[in-house]
């Protein structure tokens, strides 16, 4: 980028199995393992891991939404990069799917009482808030 202030973001998103979302945006609204954050065009550089959760995004005059799994963010001044396991937008969620499979994960975290720093717990934890990540994507889009 020059010298001049980047009015537009670009977004990427891509997974192990390639990119997922590529667009011109003008912010990005993600949830880091340190809470929800924004990025406009010019932020400084910044680089966060990423919790599952909801990916908002305004592009084209209206809001976006879409869920990501962990990983990471990249932010750059004009330019926005995330590396996560899982993407999903709205439309790709099979919600009575989901929350069967959240029933079964939510159970079987009941299983482990105060042992909630065992690795199985934490793995659990993540495929959860992936789950609940979908769950929000499609109401939120359908709202």
């Amino acid at each position: 980028m020059s010298g001049a202030l980047a009015d537009k973001l670009k977004l990427e998103v891509a997974t192990p199995l390639g990119l997922k979302l590529a667009v011109e945006c003008d912010s990005v609204e993600a949830r880091s393992v340190d809470g929800y954050f924004d990025v406009l065009p010019g932020h400084l550089p910044m680089l966060a891991a990423l919790k599952g959760g909801l990916l908002r995004y305004h592009e084209a005059g209206q809001w976006k939404v879409a869920a990501m799994g962990p990983g990471f963010v990249e932010a750059e001044p004009d330019r926005v990069l995330i590396l996560t396991d899982a993407f999903k937008l709205p439309s790709e969620v099979d919600v009575a799917a989901v929350q069967k499979r959240q029933a079964d994960v939510n159970e079987k975290m009941r299983n482990f009482a105060e042992n909630t720093s065992a690795a199985e717990y934490q793995e659990l934890s993540r495929e959860f808030d992936w789950l609940e990540a979908q769950i929000d994507a499609h109401r939120v889009h359908n709202s």
